[in-house]
């Protein structure tokens, strides 16, 4: 895909499970927040971080059938 003429490569993961609890769901990137009980809050927000650092971005996807999260990143061919 391409943004601006750049070339992007864009990583789209979705569940079936149970969703994202409302209640966290406007600070679900941010470091130690998390839905589970066992969870350290730390997945997404790595995530985010790394995506930043290379130009690029994580989100949830909002109104989608399924939760879904989409990874996107500045892409060079090889």
């Amino acid at each position: 895909m391409t943004v601006d003429g750049a070339l992007r490569l864009r990583l789209s993961v979705a569940d079936t499970g149970g969703g994202v609890d409302p209640a966290i769901r406007a600070s679900l990137f941010e470091p130690f927040v998390t839905g589970r009980p066992d969870g350290t809050g730390l997945g997404l927000a790595i995530v985010r971080e790394i995506a930043v650092a290379h130009r690029g971005e994580a989100r949830l996807v909002e109104g989608a059938p399924e939760t879904t999260f989409v990874l996107d990143l500045p892409w060079q061919p090889s």
